[in-house]
């Protein structure tokens, strides 16, 4: 069931934008998927790691609802754009303005219902077993090894082909995704996955055949989908699958270390990896800068991080990027087509979401801080999967810093699986350590 749903949410929401009837589908299945998955989840032990990933599921998807509540009218000039705004208003003749949270509540309804496959997914993750966990990343690679293929047999056929799912843009290696970018996204996460199993495997047994682990399948899948990168055209994609490809084993290697007692020399190992994490993304930082004066992305993510600062404390609602934006669009943005995201994630965050926003995001970091730290310390979980989640989140958080794939709600259902997943490593350990605490009674 799981799997089918995931397969069906990557190959239909490969938009950020509205689609049709197959946004729709998936929204309502995802009610009985979410209803499953939280009933599994109460058969689970136990845990506070896992009951603060319930905390931040719910502050995920309690935000947009809370946003389309009214505010009182003194509250709700707070901000200085409605300040701005109600005074427009009145200038023109216009009485008895709403005083919702949102400014589009319209959108922040939509926005709130896009959020369902995701929250399913990550309810689905958090209670199953590790067995389904392996088999979900398993298409996280096939899904986006697919859909490279798709790319490429696209770029033969005709614009309208059957074989493009957007039609209205011409294929540009985009398989099943609008946005090129996005697809090279998918392949970062797709990537990680194989790092964490390719390296994973070496010294390492099946503990149920007690043979060696076979790295190859892994080996040979992560090369195609880091071959296949350049062709998206996205230099941050690329950027950062390199650096992936480098620190991934040190940081694997860190963990292993210090699992085996020898901590110092993993602390050294891990802050080299660290190191090169941050040379990397400033190198790759660097590379997007380089025709920065014309760059209409860079314009974009200072304007919003500007415009998010007069929509304090509230935030302009979930969704409402395009008609806030539009209005107070700088002369460098004056274009023939309308802007449709910031690309940049945590501006975008910032704008819609006002200060409620950071906090929700401060809470999803604490449940996987917290996850982490547990991981770390006990050491009971699958070290692969939790090190393809991990990679696989950094991929997405690193390129949301110049995209905004994670609007999508293909890349949206795989952050909320590669999230729960290392949430259920950590608080798999937790369980784990409360079984050795009881006593025998043979």
């Amino acid at each position: 069931m799981i799997y089918a749903y995931f397969i069906l949410v990557f190959v239909t929401g490969g938009s950020s934008q509205a689609h049709g009837w197959t946004d729709v589908v998936a929204q309502l299945l995802a009610l009985p998927v979410l209803a499953v998955g939280l009933w599994r989840l109460a058969e689970q032990p136990a845990s506070r790691v896992r009951t603060l990933g319930l905390v931040a599921m719910a502050a995920v998807a309690l935000l947009p609802w809370l946003q389309l509540l009214p505010l009182p009218q003194s509250w709700w000039l707070w901000a200085p754009a409605r300040q701005s705004l109600s005074h427009d208003l009145a200038t023109a003749g216009v009485q008895g303005v709403a005083t919702t949270w949102s400014l589009t509540p319209a959108a922040t309804l939509r926005s709130a219902l896009s959020l369902l496959p995701a929250l399913a997914m990550f309810a689905w993750v958090l209670g199953s077993d590790s067995t389904t966990q392996r088999r979900l990343l398993v298409l996280c690679v096939a899904l986006p090894v697919a859909s490279l293929v798709l790319g490429f047999l696209q770029l033969g056929a005709p614009q309208d082909s059957l074989l493009n799912p957007y039609p209205q843009w011409a294929p540009a290696m985009n398989g099943t995704f609008a946005n090129p970018n996005h697809q090279g996204t998918a392949m970062l996460v797709g990537l990680g996955v194989c790092l964490a199993f390719a390296v994973g495997a070496i010294g390492a047994r099946n503990p149920e055949t007690g043979k060696a682990r076979n790295p190859w399948p892994a080996i040979i899948a992560g090369a195609t989908l880091l071959l296949g990168l350049p062709l998206t055209n996205s230099r941050a994609a690329v950027v950062i699958g390199v650096l992936m490809l480098v620190a991934a084993p040190l940081g694997m290697a860190a963990s292993a270390l210090r699992r085996s007692g020898r901590g110092r020399i993993g602390a050294m190992a891990l802050v080299a990896s660290a190191a090169l994490a941050a040379l990397g993304l400033s190198a790759a930082m660097g590379w997007m800068k380089v025709d920065e004066v014309e760059e209409i992305r860079w314009i974009m993510r200072h304007a919003t991080f500007a415009l998010a600062g007069l929509h304090l404390p509230w935030g302009s609602g979930t969704g409402s990027f395009v008609p806030v934006f539009q209005q107070a669009l700088p002369d460098s943005l004056l274009l023939p087509n309308y802007v449709n995201a910031a690309h940049n994630d945590y501006a975008q965050t910032w704008l819609e979401g006002g200060l409620a926003g950071i906090i929700v995001a401060a809470v999803c970091a604490s449940a996987l801080a917290a996850a982490i730290v547990r991981y770390l310390r006990s050491h009971s979980g699958d070290r692969r999967l939790v090190w393809a989640g991990l990679l696989g989140i950094f991929a997405l958080l690193a390129h949301a810093g110049a995209d905004y794939a994670l609007r999508t709600p293909a890349l949206m259902t795989a952050a909320a699986l590669l999230a729960a997943l290392v949430i259920a490593q950590g608080a798999h350990g937790v369980a784990e350590d409360r079984r050795h605490l009881v006593p025998s009674t043979i």
